[in-house]
């Protein structure tokens, strides 16, 4: 009996030629998820916990290697009639920005050539080939060609799965060259072994020197967040809910803030990187760019994050997470590393949205994380306040989301994903201003970080009671009107009395210090902090710099 006529049956070498990679053993299309675990524990490459989730050790790198992530800054390059330079916002090592570096053409051409002939000579290479954007304006086909089987399985779980009809026809719009193995020398310029270089002429991202499965994930969204806006498409750093009654929230925020958990009240759409097509359909105009999540471990518990906690089992990769002889995980153990992750379709989630999209957000939360005490649980923004923000994108580094950072440690990040966001300011703010006018959208900001003075002992909000703030902020039973807040002056907040779920002595930060001196210095500390940073910012207009905190005489 002859093979289905459907049937189209590919050899390997076909999909990796054409990036210069000539392999000398096996290549493996779009294994299923037994192939990938096999492939990994025969290499001896991973683990299996006792829930089914296959574990690996990254080390030496158990976060983003945060300054080793470039552009190659070639000349010649025009996109839509604009060159680079007139496109990125290029970082400057010499003055502590190490977002978005330039990288000269040739020694990206050198690490090109030590990649592809590691990909050449390797015993077996893995392709997956996946979609990034549910949507024909963000749909991008993205071909990951890697020498770990576990890290195919991560790209195959957090991307989206193409149909059979989708795959037979499949031509990348992206490939990601992925090989670990090759690192960097010292005169390569890439400020570590590691280095995840992309050149948006060819299409192409080379990641050597880290096996840390985050830089796939988030090489991929850079990329989106330098084509789609310039086609008019807001990208965020966020994740998507819908509420019982259908109205979405967004939720944005950098990593520690609790955005994949937050994410997952109601019934989650997206937890880390969505598209708003501003005047797209109205059924439509957000939408998840991933077919997964990548959700943090530190701390994880059944009865407050029962999405993630269940979502662990076969098929989900898990990253730098202790584990006893017999396999059992112990997420409250952070020997490894303050930054285990889990990486699993969202379909693993009961409650998650099949579709991936939802309706234009009534509101938009800004996670912050604040590691000041001084920032209260909850608070209302106005528009120009939310500009402010939205360019602050202020937090706490938390510790293990990036190599080398061990305790909290305050940071702006603007658009609460600066890393990730190559255009310069005006085409992200320009386009949530958009949204706001286009949609009535509401803006608040919510701290997840600490309350009180720091000393030892002092915990984080519960996560139990930003859920109860995120349903009542996107579900509208906030009471908003102006009997129900009262005005924060140094921050220049509004903040309400009354919150559904959450006891009313909570959302004054106030309460959790004994010293109200104490509690003014540092809030003013806070804001000084914020208002000289925003202040050095070019392009921020004076009304909305007026909008932000300022210190109190």
């Amino acid at each position: 009996m002859g093979a289905p006529s459907e049937a189209r049956f590919v050899d390997g070498r076909q999909l990796v030629t054409p990036w210069g990679v000539r392999p000398s053993g096996v290549v493996y299309r779009n294994l299923d998820v037994d192939g990938y675990y096999q492939a990994a524990l025969q290499r001896g490459q991973a683990t299996v916990m006792s829930n089914g989730a296959l574990l690996q050790d990254t080390m030496p790198f158990h976060g983003r290697a945060a300054k080793s992530s470039f552009y190659v800054n070639d000349p010649s390059i025009r996109i839509k009639g604009r060159t680079l330079d007139e496109l990125i916002a290029w970082g400057n090592p010499a003055e502590g920005r190490w977002d978005n570096l330039p990288m000269e053409p040739e020694r990206y051409e050198r690490l090109l050539a030590r990649v592809r002939g590691a990909l050449s000579d390797a015993r077996d290479l893995y392709v997956v080939d996946a979609i990034s954007g549910r949507t024909p304006a963000s749909r991008l086909q993205v071909r990951v060609i890697s020498t770990r089987p576990a890290s195919a399985l991560f790209a195959r779980n957090i991307f989206i799965e193409p149909t059979a009809a989708e795959l037979r026809d499949f031509e990348p719009g992206w490939v990601i060259l992925h090989a670990p193995e090759v690192e960097a020398a010292p005169d390569d310029g890439t400020n570590s072994a590691a280095f995840i270089i992309s050149h948006v002429g060819d299409g192409v991202t080379i990641i050597g020197g880290t096996a840390y499965h985050g830089q796939i994930k988030k090489s991929i969204f850079c990329v989106q967040n330098f084509r789609l806006p310039l086609e008019g498409v807001l990208t965020m750093h966020a994740g998507a809910s819908e509420g019982d009654g259908g109205a979405s929230a967004l939720h944005a925020g950098l990593s520690g803030t609790g955005k994949t958990t937050l994410s997952n009240t109601g019934y989650p759409v997206a937890d880390d990187q969505i598209v708003v097509e501003i005047h797209g359909p109205a059924d439509m105009v957000v939408s998840n760019m991933e077919g997964g999540q990548y959700a943090k471990t530190e701390h994880l518990r059944a009865d407050k994050e029962p999405e993630t906690f269940y979502a662990i089992g076969y098929g989900t990769t898990a990253e730098n997470i202790a584990v006893d002889a017999a396999g059992n995980p112990d997420y409250d153990d952070v020997s490894v590393s303050n930054n285990g992750r889990v990486g699993y379709p969202l379909a693993y989630v009961d409650s998650a949205k099949e579709s991936g999209v939802t309706v234009a957000p009534r509101n938009i939360t800004f996670l912050t994380a604040d590691g000041f005490g001084v920032l209260p649980p909850v608070a209302r923004l106005t528009v120009e306040g939310g500009k402010y923000h939205f360019a602050a994108g202020f937090t706490s580094k938390m510790p293990g989301t990036e190599d080398g950072v061990v305790e909290p440690k305050p940071t702006f990040s603007a658009f609460f994903g600066k890393p990730f966001m190559p255009l310069k300011p005006s085409w992200y703010m320009d386009l949530l201003a958009e949204l706001v006018q286009v949609h009535g959208t509401q803006i608040w900001l919510v701290n997840t970080g600490w309350l009180g003075p720091l000393k030892a002992g002092r915990k984080r909000v519960d996560i139990t009671v930003s859920k109860a703030i995120i349903n009542a902020v996107r579900d509208e039973r906030i009471d908003l009107s102006p009997d129900n807040f009262w005005y924060h002056p140094t921050f220049k907040l509004h903040v309400p009395k009354v919150v559904p779920g959450v006891a009313s002595a909570m959302l004054d930060p106030r309460h959790a210090w004994d010293d109200e001196v104490a509690y003014a210095q540092t809030a003013n500390r806070l804001a000084t902090i914020f208002h000289e940073k925003m202040s050095a910012m070019p392009g921020i207009p004076p009304e909305v710099l007026a909008a932000g905190p300022h210190p109190q005489a």
